[in-house]
C-alpha cells in the first residue's frame, strides 16, 4: 500500500513542494542571520511566531513558482515516466526554485540598502547602468558568502529531489485515470486557495505583503515575515499607491496643504544655488553631528565638512526621505518622497511635476545637473529632464575615461572640481545639482590616495572620508570663483550609509542624514534641532530666495518656526513619520507602532494605543500625508494648474 501511494504523482509534488518550503525558512533563518544587526530587539517568542506566519507567505509564493511544475507531473495522461518528460519536470522544477532562492539570498545582503524585501522595480532602477556585469562582479566579490550559501541550497535541492523521484502510477485504467482527475482537481483547488490566501486561522483573500504585520510586534520585523518571490510577485503590475478617503478635501487642505502660495512681501534674491548630493552620506559619519558618540571622543569621517560646518546652517535632527540612490534626486530637487517606492520608475513616474529647476527658470536660471556615472545611470538623465533641468554633464561630457573608477564613475576628487569649473561658464543666477558616486559599493579608493584617506570601522566609512576629501577639493575650486560669495550651498546624503552604532540601527537611524545650509560670508549659521527632511529642501531654497511664484511641494520651509514639523518615509512594509520625539508607523490598516525617542533612542518599547493623545495627532498627520501623496499620485496632480 506504501509503494503503490508513494507512486502516486502527487505524493512525489507534495514531497518536493515541502522541500521548497524547508528551504525558504532556511533562507528565513539566514535572512534574520545576515541581518542580525536590524531586529536585535526581536525575542525567541516573536521569532517563533514570525516564523510560523511566514510559513503562509512561503506556501504562497512556492504554489505560483511551482504551478506549471505541477500541473505537468499531475495532468492524467501517460508518458510521464517517459526520460525525457522527467527530465523537462525535473529541470523545471530545479531552475524556478534556484531563481527563487537566489532572491531570497540576494535579500541577505540587498537588505542592508534599502530596508525592505525586494520587488519588481529593482529591474527598473539598474535597467539603464552601462557597466551592470561590472556591478554584479563586484557585489559577488564581496558578498561570495551569500554566493556560496545559494549553491549549498541549490546542492541539497538536487540531491534530496533527486531522492524523492520514484517511478510514476501510470494511467492503465478508468479507476486510475479517475483518481489522478480527482487529485488532480483536488490539488488545483486547495492550490489557488494557498497562493491566494495561504493558511489558517486568518485567511485575507487575496493575501497581500500588508498582511504580514499580523505576526509582529515591532513592525521592522515584517521584512523576516515575507519572502522577496512573494513580494517581486504582487509588485507586478499592481497600482503602487491606492487612493485613500480618510478626509474630506477642506478637511485634507487644512491639515496637510501642498500649494504653496508665498507672499510677495520682499526683494527676490538672485543667489545662485548648488545641491551637493553626497552617496550614502549619513548622519552618523559626520564628527559635527555626534559629539556624543564613543564617550564623547568621536571624531567621525569628515575633517573637512566639519570645518565648513562652523560657518553653516546645520539641522541635526534631519532625514532622508528613502534608501535608495534613485530617490534621493526627486526628494531634493522636487520635494517628491518615495515612498512604497521609487517614484522615478512608479506608474506614475510620467507625472507633471515642478521643481527648483521649472520655478527658478521662471526667473531665467540656468539650470544644471552633474553625475559623473555612465551617462543613463539610474535614470537620472531621465528625470532631470522631467524635473525642467537645462543641461545634464556625465560621464560622456567629462570626456576622459582613463578617470573612470570602473564601477560607478568619474572619481569625485576629479569630476566635483570639473563640475565647478564648469559651471563657471554659466550666466547667473544659475542652480546647478551635483551627485556624487565614489562612496558607493564597492567603497574604492584611488591607489594614490588610499594611504591619506584614514580607515574606519567598517569599509565604507574610509570611502565617506574620500568623499569629503573630494569636497574640499569642490569647495577649493569654488573659491576661486567670482560668483562664490553669491551662492547657496546645500549639502545632504542622498540617503544614509551603513550604521555601525547601535544608536543609528533602527527604523528611523536609516533615514538620518545631515542637511547643511551655506552660504559664504552670510549670517546663515546655527544648529536648528527641529525635525527637517530631504523634501524640505525645495520649499526652504525658494522661501530663502524670497520666491513668490505658488508651486506644489510635499516639504515646507525649514528656517520658519512652524510647529510639527515632520519626516516621512517607508520601512519595511509600514510608513514612518517622525515628529517632535516621537515616531509613529502606519500600515495603511491599524497603527503598528509607536515610540518615544527621547526615552527610547533605540525603539525597544512599541508604545502603540498606550499614548492615544500622541497617536491620534500623529495618525492624523500621516493619514494626511498618504492621503495627499496617493491620490495626486494617480490624479497626476504634482503641480499648480492641476491642483
Amino acid at each position: 500500500m506504501l509503494k503503490q501511494i508513494r507512486s502516486y504523482p502527487i505524493t512525489e509534488v507534495l514531497l518536493k513542494l515541502s522541500l521548497a518550503m524547508v528551504l525558504f525558512t532556511i533562507t528565513r533563518l539566514l535572512f534574520y542571520l545576515f541581518n542580525l544587526d536590524s531586529f536585535h530587539t526581536t525575542t525567541l517568542y516573536q521569532l517563533v511566531i514570525i516564523f510560523l506566519g511566514g510559513l503562509r507567505f512561503d506556501l504562497s509564493a512556492v504554489l505560483y513558482i511551482n504551478s506549471l511544475y505541477a500541473i505537468l507531473m499531475l495532468i492524467p495522461v501517460n508518458g510521464k515516466n517517459n526520460p525525457i518528460y522527467r527530465a523537462i519536470t525535473n529541470y523545471l522544477f530545479y531552475i524556478t526554485n534556484a531563481v527563487a532562492l537566489a532572491l531570497n539570498c540576494i535579500d541577505f545582503a540587498y537588505y542592508k540598502f534599502t530596508s525592505k524585501r525586494t520587488t519588481i522595480t529593482v529591474f527598473e532602477e539598474f535597467a539603464n547602468e552601462e557597466n551592470y556585469f561590472q556591478l554584479v562582479y563586484n557585489m559577488v566579490a564581496d558578498y561570495f558568502l551569500v554566493v556560496l550559501v545559494w549553491l549549498l541550497l541549490m546542492a541539497l535541492l538536487f540531491i534530496v529531489s533527486k531522492k524523492l523521484a520514484k517511478p510514476l502510477q501510470k494511467v492503465v485504467s478508468i479507476k486510475t485515470f479517475f483518481l489522478q482527475t480527482i487529485l488532480f482537481i483536488v490539488y488545483i483547488g486547495f492550490s489557488i486557495l494557498g497562493m491566494r490566501s495561504g493558511l489558517p486561522p486568518k485567511q485575507d483573500f487575496p493575501l497581500s505583503p500588508s498582511d504580514a504585520g499580523q505576526y509582529v510586534e515591532n513592525p521592522g520585523d515584517i521584512v523576516l515575515v515575507q519572502n522577496t518571490p512573494f513580494t517581486m510577485m504582487m509588485s507586478l503590475d499592481k497600482p503602487v499607491f491606492p487612493k485613500q478617503a480618510y478626509f474630506d478635501s477642506a478637511t485634507l487642505e487644512l491639515e496637510y496643504p501642498l500649494a504653496k502660495t508665498p507672499k510677495d512681501m520682499a526683494t527676490f534674491k538672485p543667489l545662485n544655488v548648488v545641491l551637493i548630493i553626497v552617496e550614502s552620506l549619513g548622519r552618523e559619519t559626520v564628527g559635527a553631528f555626534n559629539r556624543n558618540l564613543d564617550g564623547g571622543t568621536y571624531k567621525g569621517y569628515t575633517p573637512f565638512l566639519d570645518s565648513l560646518i562652523e560657518s553653516s546652517y546645520i539641522f541635526v535632527n534631519s532625514y532622508a526621505n528613502s534608501r535608495i540612490s534613485i530617490e534621493g534626486s526627486p526628494a531634493v530637487l522636487a520635494s517628491i518622497p518615495s515612498l512604497q517606492e521609487s517614484f522615478t520608475v512608479s506608474n506614475y513616474s510620467g507625472n507633471k511635476i515642478n521643481s527648483l529647476a521649472t520655478e527658478l527658470t521662471k526667473k531665467g536660471y540656468h539650470t544644471s545637473f552633474f553625475h559623473g556615472a555612465p551617462n543613463g545611470s539610474l535614470g537620472l538623465n531621465s528625470f532631470v529632464v522631467q524635473a525642467g533641468v537645462e543641461n545634464y554633464f556625465g560621464l560622456n561630457e567629462y570626456g576622459n575615461e582613463n578617470d573612470y573608477d570602473g564601477v560607478w564613475g568619474i572619481w569625485d576628487h576629479l569630476f566635483l572640481p570639473f563640475a565647478i569649473n564648469t559651471m563657471d561658464s554659466f550666466e547667473e543666477p544659475f542652480l546647478s545639482t551635483i551627485f556624487s558616486v565614489s562612496s558607493h559599493h564597492p567603497h574604492k579608493i584611488p591607489a594614490s590616495l588610499a594611504a591619506d584617506i584614514p580607515e574606519g570601522k567598517i569599509k565604507m566609512h574610509k570611502s565617506i572620508g574620500y568623499a569629503d576629501y573630494a569636497l574640499s577639493k569642490l569647495f577649493a575650486t569654488a573659491k576661486t570663483k567670482d560668483w562664490y560669495q553669491n551662492t547657496l550651498f546645500v549639502i545632504t546624503g542622498d540617503h544614509t550609509c551603513t550604521p555601525y552604532y547601535p544608536e543609528y540601527q533602527t527604523s528611523v537611524g536609516a533615514y538620518t542624514v545631515p542637511i547643511i545650509l551655506f552660504q559664504p560670508g552670510s549670517n546663515l549659521v546655527g544648529v536648528d534641532s527641529t525635525v527637517a527632511q530631504q523634501i524640505d529642501i525645495m520649499p526652504t531654497v525658494l522661501t530663502y530666495l524670497n520666491y513668490n511664484n505658488p508651486y506644489v511641494a510635499f516639504g515646507e520651509d525649514m528656517l520658519h518656526p512652524k510647529k510639527d514639523k515632520f519626516a516621512i518615509n517607508y520601512y519595511g512594509n509600514a510608513f514612518q513619520l517622525i515628529m517632535d520625539n516621537w515616531v509613529i508607523q502606519y500600515d495603511l490598516k491599524q497603527v503598528v507602532g509607536l515610540y518615544n525617542l527621547n526615552t527610547d533612542a533605540r525603539m525597544k518599547k512599541n508604545l502603540a494605543n498606550t499614548n492615544l493623545e500622541i497617536q491620534v495627532r500623529m495618525e492624523t498627520k500621516i493619514k494626511a500625508v498618504i492621503q495627499q501623496y496617493n491620490n495626486r499620485m494617480v490624479d497626476n496632480k504634482l503641480i499648480i494648474d492641476t491642483y
